[in-house]
C-alpha cells in the first residue's frame, strides 16, 4: 500500500497538498458508504501526514519501489541537503590546506 498512490500526489508533495488529496478523497468515501476505501485512506494519510512521518515511510517503508538502504538515503539526501556556497577566498584556502597535506 503506497500512500502517495492511495492518495494521489507526488512524492514531492508538501503538507497543504497532501491535506487537500486527503479531504477530497475522504468526501467521496464517507465510513457509512465505504467503510474499507475510507480505512485504506485514513492509513495513508496516517502515513505521511507530515514532515517526520513522510521521512520515516521514505526511509523505511518496504512497499516503494527500489527501497534499499542506498536508496532511501539518496532520496532523503537529495531532499533535506542543499549545498552551501563557499566564498572564494574560502575556497582557495581549503585547496591550499588540501595541497599540503
Amino acid at each position: 500500500m503506497n500512500p502517495y498512490i492511495i492518495l494521489g500526489v507526488p512524492l514531492n508533495a508538501d503538507n497543504q497538498c497532501i491535506r487537500q488529496a486527503y479531504l477530497t478523497a475522504i468526501k467521496t468515501a464517507t465510513p457509512d458508504t465505504h467503510p474499507e476505501q475510507f480505512k485504506k485512506i485514513q492509513a495513508a494519510y496516517d502515513k505521511i501526514k507530515n514532515e517526520q512521518s513522510r521521512i520515516h515511510f521514505i526511509l523505511f517503508d518496504a512497499t516503494m519501489p527500489g527501497n534499499t538502504p542506498f536508496d532511501a538515503y539518496v532520496r532523503y539526501a537529495r531532499r533535506c541537503i542543499k549545498p552551501v556556497p563557499m566564498p572564494f577566498e574560502a575556497m582557495k584556502e581549503y585547496l591550499r590546506s588540501c595541497s599540503k597535506t
